[in-house]
Protein backbone atom coordinates (compact mmCIF):
# COMPACT_ATOMS: atom_id res chain seq x y z
CA UNK A 1 0.00 0.00 0.00
CA UNK A 2 1.79 3.26 -1.08
CA UNK A 3 1.93 5.49 1.34
CA UNK A 4 1.16 9.42 1.04
CA UNK A 5 1.73 12.45 3.50
CA UNK A 6 -1.76 14.71 4.86
CA UNK A 7 -2.96 17.25 2.40
CA UNK A 8 -0.36 19.57 3.71
CA UNK A 9 2.57 17.76 2.72
CA UNK A 10 3.57 16.77 6.25
CA UNK A 11 4.90 12.83 7.17
CA UNK A 12 2.82 11.66 10.03
CA UNK A 13 3.79 9.22 12.88
CA UNK A 14 1.73 6.61 11.38
CA UNK A 15 3.62 6.67 8.02
CA UNK A 16 6.83 6.36 9.93
CA UNK A 17 5.40 3.16 11.99
CA UNK A 18 4.01 1.75 8.53
CA UNK A 19 7.15 2.10 7.20
CA UNK A 20 9.26 0.36 10.16
CA UNK A 21 6.44 -2.26 10.26
CA UNK A 22 7.11 -3.08 6.50
CA UNK A 23 10.61 -2.67 7.38
CA UNK A 24 9.78 -5.98 10.46
CA UNK A 25 7.75 -7.68 8.37
CA UNK A 26 8.31 -7.48 4.35
CA UNK A 27 11.44 -5.78 3.99
CA UNK A 28 11.92 -6.90 0.62
CA UNK A 29 8.91 -4.85 -0.87
CA UNK A 30 8.76 -2.56 -3.24
CA UNK A 31 8.77 1.11 -1.37
CA UNK A 32 7.72 4.45 -2.74
CA UNK A 33 9.67 7.52 -2.69
CA UNK A 34 8.57 8.93 0.82
CA UNK A 35 9.24 5.31 2.15
CA UNK A 36 12.46 5.71 0.90
CA UNK A 37 13.22 8.78 2.21
CA UNK A 38 12.06 7.42 5.27
CA UNK A 39 14.52 4.93 5.83
CA UNK A 40 16.58 7.57 4.60
CA UNK A 41 16.23 9.92 7.80
CA UNK A 42 16.24 6.61 9.58
CA UNK A 43 19.45 5.56 8.60
CA UNK A 44 20.99 8.86 9.05
CA UNK A 45 19.60 8.85 12.91
CA UNK A 46 21.01 5.54 13.40
CA UNK A 47 24.65 5.82 11.95
CA UNK A 48 24.90 1.95 12.47
CA UNK A 49 22.41 1.47 9.69
CA UNK A 50 24.04 3.43 7.25
CA UNK A 51 23.92 1.08 4.40
CA UNK A 52 22.61 -1.86 5.77
CA UNK A 53 20.21 -4.45 3.99
CA UNK A 54 16.54 -3.45 4.49
CA UNK A 55 16.08 -6.61 6.11
CA UNK A 56 18.98 -6.00 8.66
CA UNK A 57 17.10 -2.58 9.33
CA UNK A 58 13.84 -4.56 9.93
CA UNK A 59 15.62 -7.27 12.58
CA UNK A 60 17.04 -3.66 14.58
CA UNK A 61 14.11 -2.93 14.60
CA UNK A 62 12.19 -5.60 15.82
CA UNK A 63 14.25 -6.11 18.55
CA UNK A 64 13.74 -2.14 19.80
CA UNK A 65 11.96 -1.91 22.85
CA UNK A 66 8.69 0.33 22.50
CA UNK A 67 9.88 3.19 24.37
CA UNK A 68 12.56 3.21 22.06
CA UNK A 69 10.72 2.53 18.86
CA UNK A 70 8.26 5.25 19.88
CA UNK A 71 11.42 8.07 20.76
CA UNK A 72 12.76 7.20 16.89
CA UNK A 73 9.89 7.20 15.42
CA UNK A 74 9.69 10.96 16.64
CA UNK A 75 13.30 11.29 15.55
CA UNK A 76 12.86 10.41 12.29
CA UNK A 77 9.49 12.55 12.14
CA UNK A 78 11.71 15.78 13.14
CA UNK A 79 14.27 15.31 11.00
CA UNK A 80 11.47 14.77 8.04
CA UNK A 81 9.78 18.14 8.97
CA UNK A 82 13.44 20.00 9.05
CA UNK A 83 14.22 18.61 5.35
CA UNK A 84 10.35 19.58 4.14
CA UNK A 85 11.19 23.14 5.29
CA UNK A 86 14.56 23.36 3.90
CA UNK A 87 13.25 22.42 0.79
CA UNK A 88 10.26 24.91 0.87
CA UNK A 89 12.48 27.66 2.15
CA UNK A 90 14.86 26.92 -1.22
CA UNK A 91 11.25 26.76 -3.32
CA UNK A 92 10.31 30.07 -1.78
CA UNK A 93 13.76 31.68 -2.60
CA UNK A 94 13.89 30.61 -6.18
CA UNK A 95 16.11 31.81 -9.01
CA UNK A 96 15.15 35.63 -8.74
CA UNK A 97 16.23 37.47 -12.00
CA UNK A 98 17.04 41.59 -11.47
CA UNK A 99 16.16 43.12 -14.69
Amino acid sequence: MPLASNDKGVINEMLIVDVFTQLIFDAESVLNDTEERIIDCLESIEGSLTHSPRRDIGEFLRAMPVDEMISLVAKVKRKMDQQQLIVAKKLSHGPHIHR
